[in-house]
């Protein structure tokens, strides 16, 4: 005979057990999270190291005086009066820039032409102030003659740097001289800037017979125009000659003060107020 009671209890025990075990092990899980330390934070990423630093270009040394020209210029004088071989190397001074000042007009104006290479000339009659600088032709030189390159020159022209034996660029002072009896004529020109002209050259800098030229109306009742100074600006860079030389010199006897030149290029030639140093007019290359 069968038993039909209801076995609701027994089933609940069966359900109970794996309940009890779901709970005991969730709560295991739940007890290992929570008491799992904290994760540390990230670290934060280190900066990037910072970019090089760039370069920095070296300055250029400073452009060459008429100081520094006189004296370079004397101990190439001196080392060709006492036969010395010019070194084999570059000279350094090529690549070099430069900047002088030609004083003139220094005893006030001429009321004529004049055969000097700077001069101011003034009209008294129209009122007119003329400056006027004429390059110098050095190609009959002995010393262009003598150089390597002499078959490729076609011209050589430039400016002497008057009164070598002083290294300031300013009009001498007025003094009084005692007339001499037998007065002897005035030093040579014996340093010079020149360009080097070649035949297969660019003749666009070459002056010839074309002087720089300064044109300016003055007032007639404006007399201190018959005191006033200029200066002639000249601005470039040493190219040297062939032989890698920044100069030559060359004498015609061992009592001959050597001449020497420069061989440069022109960048710029002005005409400057002696006084206030003002730009009356320039020429750039």
């Amino acid at each position: 005979m069968s038993d039909d009671r209801p076995a609701t209890p027994r089933r609940k025990l069966s359900l109970i057990a794996p309940l009890s075990i779901a709970a005991v092990g969730g709560a295991v899980v739940l007890f290992a999270v929570l008491s799992r330390p904290d994760a540390p934070e990230p670290a934060a990423p280190a900066p990037a190291p910072p970019p090089p630093a760039a370069p920095i270009a070296a300055a250029p040394p400073p452009a060459l005086t008429r100081a520094d020209l006189v004296d370079a210029a004397d101990l190439a004088t001196t080392a060709f009066a006492t036969g010395a071989e010019p070194a084999a190397n570059r000279s350094p001074l090529i690549g070099r820039t430069f900047r002088l000042d030609i004083a003139f007009g220094c005893n006030g104006p001429r009321t004529g032409a004049d055969s000097s290479q700077a001069f101011a000339e003034y009209d008294i009659d129209k009122g007119v102030l003329r400056l006027v600088a004429r390059p110098v032709n050095l190609t009959p030189l002995p010393l262009v003659k003598d150089l390597d390159e002499t078959a490729e020159i076609e011209a050589v022209e430039g400016f002497w740097i008057p009164r070598p034996w002083a290294a300031s660029e300013t009009c001498p002072p007025k003094r009084t001289f005692e007339v001499q009896a037998t007065p002897s004529p005035p030093a040579a020109q014996t340093l010079a800037l020149a360009q080097v002209f070649e035949t297969s050259g660019s003749r666009v800098s070459r002056r010839g017979d074309r002087p720089y030229e300064f044109v300016r109306k003055v007032d007639k009742a404006d007399t201190s125009v018959l005191s006033h100074t200029y200066r002639l600006r000249l601005e470039g860079r040493l190219v040297g000659f062939k032989d890698g030389q920044a100069h030559h010199c060359w004498s015609e006897s061992p009592n001959h003060r050597p001449i020497c030149l420069y061989a440069v290029a022109y960048d710029r030639v002005a005409f400057l107020d002696g006084d206030t140093g003002e730009t009356l007019s320039e020429w750039r290359d």
